[in-house]
């Protein structure tokens, strides 16, 4: 195909913003192999952009930055404190986009936007909806995975300045109810910690949750697991 022949393609495809190696494929009918040597003359003269090794975006309808983070590593779901920041528990902007996945983590670098990718287990891989763009994390899970991720288990914040972020948070605005029952979903080794720095700050009706409400919801988790 020539190049004019690839922008009318692309064109009528408008509803399409991300392009799979094996959608071409099959919406041509031209091979692989042959596709692999056109699109890469296509992305050489800049008239195509590769997202990611066998990805291509439209460069008639590009993807917005939460779009294109699902395709750069897959699977993954926004949360940290991109999530914290968009959901307004987080006072600061955040400007790098953070996710997790369950895959090794990673940095990438888009159209002068970072997308911090964290490896989280994936039995801790849940907690997240779709949104019409990308998967991304209920503020419950969000802030859970920020204590987890930046704390508990790389140590990038040390506890001194995690209680003075979390001071700053709006945390009245989560849903008490299910971030404890959340709590209680990461086990026995990182559920007590995680009490360490909610109890304080989590309230109930009229009264900070406290252990006993954590350990309240740990068996309530425990019971529906089972």
């Amino acid at each position: 195909m020539k190049t004019n022949e690839w922008l009318d393609f692309f064109r009528r495809h408008t509803e399409k913003k991300v392009f799979a190696l094996t959608d071409i494929e099959q919406m041509t009918g031209l091979s692989k192999s042959h596709l692999q040597v056109e699109l890469g003359r296509l992305v050489r003269r800049g008239v195509l952009k590769r997202l990611a090794r066998k990805w291509y975006t439209n460069p008639f309808a590009p993807p917005l930055i939460e779009e294109a983070a699902m395709v750069v590593r897959y699977p993954s779901y926004i949360s940290l404190e991109y999530a914290l920041a968009q959901e307004g528990i987080l006072s600061q902007t955040a400007f790098t986009v953070t996710l997790v996945t369950t895959k090794l983590p990673y940095t990438f670098h888009l159209d002068g936007a970072t997308l911090e990718y964290h490896q989280i287990a994936k039995r801790l891989f849940w907690g997240y909806r779709f949104d019409g763009r990308a998967n991304v994390a209920l503020p419950e899970k969000a802030l859970l995975d920020f204590i987890y991720i930046r704390h508990l288990k790389t140590r990038d914040l040390a506890a001194a300045r995690l209680h003075s972020l979390l001071d700053d948070m709006y945390l009245e605005e989560l849903n008490t109810e299910r971030l404890l029952s959340f709590a209680a979903e990461f086990g026995p080794v990182y559920s007590a910690p995680l009490t360490t720095f909610l109890a304080p700050r989590v309230k109930g009706p009229g009264k900070a949750a406290g252990p006993e409400g954590l350990e309240t919801a740990r068996r309530r988790a425990t019971k529906k697991r089972t």
